[in-house]
């Protein structure tokens, strides 16, 4: 055979093309997780109502712990096996925090926003979570928090503590 039509043939075998299906899958995967990634460092739309700085601790007891930062007043109290969306979403940001290699303490800030969404924001990356996203029932959680920390703000630290 002459040389262009080997050429020809070898392009034209299957694996080739399989070669070039899956690069191009990668691409757009890679292009897609790039897409995503600028997304949750968009700016917060919408204005600021309220907000509480919040610092999340795991208690001795397998509890997880939520205090105004401030003045360390509890705000919230989950018990092992109890709140999962929260822990979630604070697990979500500090693996974040662990992939961009950030060794500050949990400290997070829930902001409540005019049009009644709820958001959590992690300064110390910039990322944020709107927490309506997953639904009324489990951004109610957060609202419950950041009402708390506001009542704390207001009364001292003798407000009361959200308990699921």
């Amino acid at each position: 055979m002459s040389r262009p039509l080997t050429w020809l043939t070898d392009f034209l075998h299957p694996l080739v093309w399989v070669l070039l299906a899956m690069l191009g899958f990668w691409w757009l995967g890679a292009s897609l997780a790039g897409d995503a990634q600028t997304a949750a460092q968009k700016p917060i739309r919408g204005e600021v109502s309220s907000s509480v700085e919040i610092t999340v601790l795991d208690l001795p007891d397998g509890a997880v712990g939520v205090f105004q930062t401030q003045s360390n007043a509890p705000l919230a109290r989950f018990e092992s096996g109890e709140g999962s969306f929260v822990r979630t979403i604070f697990r979500s940001l500090v693996r974040d925090r662990r992939v961009r290699q950030v060794s500050a303490p949990p400290q997070f800030i829930i902001r409540g926003l005019s049009d009644g969404r709820v958001i959590v924001e992690d300064p110390s990356t910039g990322s944020h979570i709107d927490l309506d996203a997953f639904g009324h029932i489990n951004a109610e959680q957060f609202r419950d928090m950041l009402q708390a920390g506001a009542a704390s703000s207001k009364l001292g630290s003798s407000a009361g503590v959200v308990t699921r």
